[in-house]
């Protein structure tokens, strides 16, 4: 074989390896973007737990707690506890913030 056909056999050889590895480059960067797009379509991994809680806190727990300090508040009052009238006041605010805090978030910021 003659030192030009060893030239270029070479130097095909190279524009292939350049080829395959620009290749490879940018199909690992597509998958890289895809991946990006669809982990940022799904939200947090928190998402989930905290919508969770917000449930758990604004819904069913929040009432029932919110009735038993009501309760509570009812039967000092009726037995003249000293501060019994500022208990009830606190109670009364804590199950409006308790029981209304799903709608303040949404009113206040859309979530």
């Amino acid at each position: 074989m003659s030192g030009f056909a060893q030239e270029k056999t070479q130097s095909s050889k190279q524009k292939a390896r350049r080829v395959h590895s620009a290749n490879f480059k940018l199909s690992i960067l597509a998958f890289l973007l895809v991946l990006s797009v669809a982990a940022h379509a799904q939200g947090t991994p928190f998402d989930n737990g905290f919508t969770a809680l917000q449930a758990l806190f604004t819904g069913t727990v929040a009432k029932v707690a919110s009735l038993i300090a009501i309760v509570i508040g009812g039967y000092q009052f009726a037995h003249g506890e000293p501060g019994a009238k500022r208990a009830l006041a606190g109670v009364a605010a804590g199950t409006g913030i308790a029981v209304l805090a799903a709608n303040v978030l949404t009113w206040l910021w859309g979530v």
